[in-house]
């Protein structure tokens, strides 16, 4: 303008593709009989010239006069197809109702591992699973439902979203959306572990379940172990499984460069010095440390102690002999319980050997009453004839009522206690190396005392038990070998052990001294991992260390090693949190973690930060991994063995990273499907 103002040209548009200059007004609602509304307007030099031509014409008013017309309908909802236009609205809000209890009754049943679909998809028939089980029972109390139901059956609408197809969609849908939730965490948290397992399903395909372990920092810190999927794997070697593994860390945007641990069982493929999958990734990176499962290496350091001594071996045989007396029958299995009121009998487990305290305990605590019912069914096969069983518990109650059964059931009970205590402690996400270390320590310690102690204290127990049961508190005496001489100037003099001290020789000392043995040598393997991060364990770690004048040199090798802090700045940082970090949050690398985060301390102790996530994000053992596999087998059981990988996948997701979909809004994948169902027309 004149007067040196700017005013915009609403109706005036430029095409960068043709170079030209269009008039929207005239474009949309004239008879385009002019350039502006046509090809276009390129004549520059004219070009201000005929705008004011065109800006003045009749046509030009009409049109902007039309255009402002429709523009204030569509605000105020006055447009000539508003029926229509509200009607497809109805239609479309009627769908995202429908969509939202589809969903809802999917993701119900799958957190649940229940089975969606029957041998029937018609509605009310009784056959017909528990998903559209669960659409009729809603339709009985849901007017959005019971409309839907009403549509289909009076053959209103051919797409009702029910189907199997939909399921797999949704299914399919939601777990890929929960997965994305995940890498995006991942990628978050930045530095992530690997935790893998392998386990036959019921169609005898061998399925690899991925665990990721990661340590969230916002809004609050906490160490979180992510279910990754299952995949379908036919080669199971320390090549084979790692190319799936880099493949599918791949798919997904997973830099190696970013793994900071690896665990896995003690399979020779996983842990295997040059072929296994732990010796695979070193080679690609370095950083990636394998800790091997703590709760599967305790397992067998227990395998190693049952196999120490004659005597351990037919301990455990008999605890299976007892059992399998017993649950051979539902006579015998009635016997025992009008006896055995509290504990009952467990099979041994054939896998993990901590896990059978379960049969020892039964054993420690109940035995007069197990004694009592082997003498009933005694009386019970005798009336019956039965000479084989009569037998066979005749002479179960002769070996359970010995004073060396009685003494191997306090010392293994003792034994099993502690260690699957640790075990089960070990088992959760949240421990890190410092906890595995200090519990590890323990048991050590323990078993140490035990063997100078323990024998002692497992008589005082087992005394009080046989007082009651009138038990003659000696132990069977071995005739002594006599050492045959070569020749008469040889003594006669022979060592002669007393039947306490073969025992303790025999059974007692072999089994807590492999137990201390396997328990060095098979630990030995994180020596490397704590002469790394072992300063950051605690406050008190980090002053002894600075005591003894090797701060800096540890943090040097930190930084030397990971590439990952700043060695000096990691120096000045720990010596700093000396004097500010009180007294209770200095106990542990979490607790000092979740401090700098929660006073809001990061631009303080950045390098501290990285140093204990980094410490964090090693796990500890594969409970995770092996946890997926009890919801594999509740997934796809023998009923279900022809479910397709994609959708045991996505179930699984749902399954098991519940608290994930629970925290993600589903309500684009509803808007999508609604609006894609509400412009279908029928014609």
């Amino acid at each position: 303008m004149k007067n040196g103002e700017k005013i915009l040209r609403s109706w005036m548009l430029y095409s960068m593709s043709t170079d030209s200059v269009f008039c929207f007004a005239c474009t949309v609602f004239g008879k385009r009989d002019n350039a502006l509304s046509d090809c276009g307007f390129r004549t520059w030099r004219n070009l201000a010239h005929h705008l004011k031509e065109h800006e003045y014409s009749k046509g030009h008013c009409d049109n902007m006069r039309n255009w402002h017309e429709l523009q204030r309908r569509l605000q105020t909802n006055t447009t000539i197809d508003q029926r229509q236009q509200d009607l497809m609205r109805i239609e479309i809000e009627h769908w995202k109702g429908v969509i939202r209890r589809v969903i809802a009754i999917i993701c119900h049943l799958a957190e649940r591992n229940q089975a969606l679909r029957g041998t029937t998809s018609e509605l009310y028939d009784p056959h017909n699973g528990n998903f559209l089980a669960q659409v009729e029972l809603m339709a009985q109390f849901d007017s959005v439902m019971t409309e839907h139901i009403r549509k289909i059956e009076n053959q209103e609408t051919r797409v009702h979203y029910l189907s199997g197809t939909i399921q797999n969609e949704i299914i399919a849908l939601i777990g890929n959306k929960v997965l994305e939730e995940i890498v995006r965490r991942v990628h978050r948290a930045k530095y992530y572990s690997v935790i893998m397992d392998c386990t036959p399903d019921v169609s005898h395909k061998e399925q690899l379940s991925i665990v990721l372990r990661i340590v969230n920092c916002e809004p609050s810190v906490s160490i979180a172990e992510h279910f990754f999927g299952f995949l379908d794997v036919e080669d199971t070697t320390g090549k084979g499984l790692t190319e799936v593994l880099l493949y599918h860390l791949q798919k997904h945007s997973l830099s190696l460069s970013d793994c900071r641990g690896q665990s896995y069982d003690n399979g020779s493929n996983m842990m295997g010095h040059k072929q296994g999958v732990q010796a695979r990734i070193l080679q690609l990176n370095s950083k990636a440390f394998y800790i091997p499962c703590s709760s599967h290496t305790l397992n067998l350091v227990v395998a190693d102690a049952a196999k120490s001594s004659v005597l351990s071996i037919s301990f455990f045989g008999v605890l299976q002999r007892l059992y399998t007396l017993f649950s051979s029958s539902v006579q015998r299995w009635t016997v025992l319980k009008e006896h055995v009121k509290q504990l009952t009998l467990k099979p041994l487990s054939t896998t993990r050997w901590e896990a059978r305290i379960d049969s020892v305990k039964v054993v420690r605590y109940q035995l007069p009453e197990i004694l009592d019912a082997l003498s009933a069914l005694q009386t019970f096969a005798i009336e019956k004839g039965d000479s084989e069983t009569m037998s066979t518990a005749k002479s179960l109650h002769g070996e359970l009522k010995t004073w060396s059964f009685l003494l191997c059931t306090m010392t293994w009970y003792n034994v099993l206690y502690q260690i699957n205590h640790v075990s089960k402690l070990l088992q959760s996400p949240n421990v890190s190396m410092e906890t595995l270390r200090s519990e590890t320590e323990g048991v050590k310690d323990y078993l140490e005392d035990f063997r100078e102690n323990g024998i002692a204290s497992c008589q005082t127990d087992a005394k009080d038990i046989a007082e009651n049961l009138d038990m003659e508190m000696t132990l069977p005496e071995k005739r002594q070998r006599k050492k045959k001489r070569q020749s008469p100037y040889e003594g006669t003099d022979e060592t002669q052990s007393t039947p306490d001290e073969t025992f303790r020789r025999d059974f007692f000392l072999p089994m807590v001294d492999t137990a201390l043995r396997s328990l060095s040598d098979r630990f030995s393997r994180l020596k490397g991992v704590y002469d790394l991060y072992d300063f950051l364990f605690s406050k008190e770690n980090m002053k002894q260390t600075i005591k003894n004048g090797k701060l800096h040199e540890r943090c040097k090798k930190l930084e030397q090693t990971l590439h990952d802090i700043d060695a000096d700045d990691l120096a000045l940082e720990i010596n700093s949190s000396l004097y500010t970090f009180p007294d209770h949050v200095a106990t542990s690398p979490f607790d000092m973690l979740n401090y700098i985060y929660s006073e809001k301390l990061l631009d303080l102790y950045s390098n501290l930060s990285i140093a204990l996530r980094l410490l964090l994000t090693l796990p500890v053992s594969v409970a995770s991994g092996e946890r997926s596999f009890s919801a594999l087998k509740l997934i796809k059981n023998y009923m279900r063995s022809t479910m397709g990988q994609e959708r045991l996948t996505g179930l699984a997701l749902m399954s098991i990273e519940r608290d994930v979909r629970q925290s993600l809004d589903m309500e684009d994948t509803v808007i999508a499907f609604a609006e894609n169902k509400a412009r279908k027309q029928q014609f």
